[in-house]
């Protein structure tokens, strides 16, 4: 999700640029990490995922819950960076795809792949 030229590397810019964000989800993490177990529950990934800049509803929030928590519903740094990098790539490209700042995209078959 990192790399930009479709060559499945990390070049030294694109490298620095991912080593910084996994700082900041570190520090994120362990800020909402309140008890210190290594790990969140889903209230504080609700309030990590806030920090980390993105707004999501209960359903979706239920979804990535779901998807990244483990048999206790807890979630651990891997599976926190993982969900926070796609999200931000999933904005991303809503954002992009969202060329009249409608709030809203509609894709035709070809476009979904």
């Amino acid at each position: 999700m990192s790399q930009k030229d479709g060559s499945g590397k990390l070049g030294m810019v694109e490298f620095k640029i991912l080593w910084t964000k996994i700082e900041m989800y570190l520090d994120i993490f362990c800020k909402n990490d309140k008890d210190k177990s290594g790990t969140m529950s889903s209230m504080e990934m609700r309030e990590a995922i806030g920090k980390a800049g993105f707004s999501l509803n209960n359903p979706l929030h239920q979804i990535l819950v779901a998807r990244y928590s483990d048999s206790n519903l807890t979630i651990d740094f891997d599976n926190f960076v993982g969900c926070i990098m796609r999200l931000e790539c999933m904005f991303k490209t809503f954002k992009m795809l969202d060329k009249n700042k409608a709030g809203t995209v509609e894709l035709n078959f070809s476009e979904n792949n």
